[in-house]
C-alpha cells in the first residue's frame, strides 16, 4: 500500500513535465514542416524565376537574330491596273494603217490599245520598289530601239516589262533605286492618264520614256530637289555600246504654284561598231497654277551631238550625200511647246498644246529628206473626267512638216490630221 501511495505520489509530480515537453516537442515539429514547405516554395519560385530570365535571353537572342516583328512582316504591296483604248480616224487615212514620228495612237481607223498594265508597288520608311508588266501599241512603237546584242541580252521580254526597280532609303530624304524605270526628260508622262492632251509632243516621244541604270535622289533644301543618273543609254535597256550615260534633275519650287525644272542627258548613243558621237540634251520646264482650275506649263529643249568626222551628210534631190567640213562641229536640234489646262466645269477639262521641233540636221529624227524634221503642231482634247478612275477623251491633232513626210494614202503628205476618241480606266 505504501509502495503503491509512494508511485503515485511521483507520477503526480512528473506528470506536468512530461505532458509540457510533449507540447513543446508538438509544437517544435509543426514549424520545422512549415519551415521544409516554405524552403519548398522558394525553391519553386527561384526555379519558376530562373525559367523566366532563360526565356527572356532566349528571346532577346532570338530577336537580335531576327529583328523584325511580326507587325513589321507585313509587306504594304498596292496593286493596280491601266487600261488606254482608242479609235483614231486620221484623214490622211494611210495605206498600212501605221503612222510614223510617234509612238501613241499609232494604229489608224481602227480600235486598239494604247497601252495597258498591271502593276504591284510597295513603298515603306527603308524600300520601296514597283514592278509593271505591259501591253500595247506603243509599248510596240517605243521599244522598236532595243537591238538584239547576244543570246542573253533579254530583249525580246524587256518590252513587257514597264518598270522593274527596287529602292532603298539612304537618310532622311535620300533614296537609291536600281533597275528599269521611268525616264526623267520632259514634261508629260507615258501614262497618258497623267496628261492634260492625249497624244504627246515630238519632243516627249524623242527622249527616254524608260530607261536602265540607278538613280540617287534627294532634296537639297525643302524647295530644292535632285536626281542623279547613270545608265545604259537613251530609252534603251540592252546598251548598245561599252559606253555609260547619266545625267541630272534639278527641281526648284519657289511657291507653291510655281515649278522650275532642268534635267539633263549625257552619253554617247552611237553602237560600238561606229565612231563615237557624244549627245547632250538639255530640257527646261516651267509650271504654273495661277488658280486651282488653270494650269500653264511650258518647255524648251536644247540637243547638241557630237559629229564623228568631218563629212557631214546632205539630203539632196538627187540623193544624200556627204560634204567635207572645214571643222568638226555639233549637230544641233531645238524644240518649243506650251500647254494649258482648264477645268471649266466639276467633270469636264479642255487641253491644249502648241509644239515646234527642229532637227534639220537628224540627229534625232531621221527622215531621209533635204529639210529634215522640222515640224510645227497643235493639239486640242475635251475631256470628260467624271471619276479619278475614268478618262474619256476627244481629240484633235493637226501638224504641218516642212517637207512632205507623213504617210497619206498611197504617197506622203505635208499635213497630217486625225481625230482620237479615248477610254481609260486608271486604278
Amino acid at each position: 500500500m505504501s509502495r503503491f501511495i509512494f508511485l503515485l505520489c511521483v507520477y503526480s509530480f512528473l506528470e506536468p513535465i512530461f505532458s509540457e515537453e510533449l507540447r513543446t516537442q508538438e509544437t517544435s515539429d509543426k514549424p520545422k514542416d512549415k519551415i521544409v514547405q516554405n524552403k519548398e516554395e522558394k525553391t519553386d519560385l527561384k526555379n519558376s524565376s530562373e525559367g523566366k530570365e532563360e526565356e527572356e535571353v532566349e528571346g532577346l537572342k532570338a530577336e537580335e537574330l531576327n529583328p523584325k516583328k511580326k507587325e513589321n512582316l507585313v509587306i504594304p504591296i498596292q496593286f493596280g491596273f491601266f487600261v488606254d483604248g482608242y479609235y483614231n480616224a486620221s484623214l490622211n487615212r494611210p495605206a498600212s494603217k501605221e503612222l510614223l514620228y510617234t509612238t501613241q495612237a499609232t494604229r489608224t481607223n481602227e480600235y486598239n490599245i494604247n497601252l495597258a498594265y498591271l502593276d504591284a508597288k510597295v513603298e515603306t520608311d527603308k524600300y520601296r520598289g514597283r514592278f509593271a508588266v505591259q501591253f500595247g501599241t506603243s509599248v510596240v512603237a517605243n521599244y522598236s530601239g532595243e537591238g538584239t546584242t547576244g543570246k542573253t541580252s533579254n530583249e525580246s521580254s524587256i518590252r513587257n516589262m514597264q518598270e522593274a526597280y527596287g529602292g532603298v532609303r539612304l537618310g532622311k530624304s535620300t533614296w537609291l533605286d536600281a533597275g528599269i524605270y521611268f525616264g526623267h526628260l520632259g514634261y508629260e508622262s507615258w501614262i497618258s492618264h497623267e496628261n492634260f492632251v492625249y497624244t504627246r509632243a515630238f519632243s516627249l516621244d524623242y527622249v527616254p520614256y524608260y530607261v536602265s541604270g540607278a538613280r540617287l535622289s534627294g532634296k537639297i533644301t525643302d524647295k530644292l530637289s535632285y536626281q542623279l543618273h547613270l545608265n545604259n543609254g537613251y530609252q534603251v535597256v540592252t546598251d548598245n555600246n561599252k559606253d555609260i550615260s547619266g545625267g541630272f534633275r534639278l527641281e526648284w519650287n519657289p511657291l507653291g504654284n510655281l515649278m522650275f525644272r532642268w534635267n539633263t542627258f549625257i552619253g554617247n548613243e552611237q553602237p560600238t561598231t561606229t565612231p563615237k558621237e557624244t549627245r547632250y540634251y538639255n530640257n527646261f520646264i516651267a509650271e504654273w497654277k495661277p488658280f486651282q482650275r488653270l494650269t500653264l506649263a511650258s518647255s524648251f529643249d536644247v540637243a547638241y551631238q557630237e559629229r564623228a568626222s568631218r563629212e557631214d551628210l546632205v539630203y539632196t534631190p538627187e540623193g544624200p550625200i556627204y560634204l567635207r567640213r572645214d571643222g568638226t562641229a555639233f549637230r544641233q536640234t531645238y524644240v518649243g511647246n506650251f500647254w494649258l489646262a482648264y477645268r471649266f466645269l466639276p467633270d469636264w477639262r479642255i487641253g491644249m498644246r502648241l509644239e515646234r521641233y527642229l532637227d534639220r540636221e537628224q540627229m534625232i529624227i531621221v527622215t531621209n529628206t533635204k529639210d529634215g524634221f522640222q515640224t510645227s503642231g497643235a493639239t486640242a482634247t475635251l475631256d470628260y473626267h467624271p471619276d479619278p478612275a475614268i478618262l474619256v477623251r476627244f481629240t484633235y491633232q493637226y501638224r504641218r512638216s516642212m517637207d512632205s513626210i507623213y504617210p497619206h494614202e498611197n504617197n506622203t503628205s505635208k499635213l497630217d490630221r486625225m481625230f482620237i476618241f479615248s477610254l481609260s480606266i486608271k486604278i
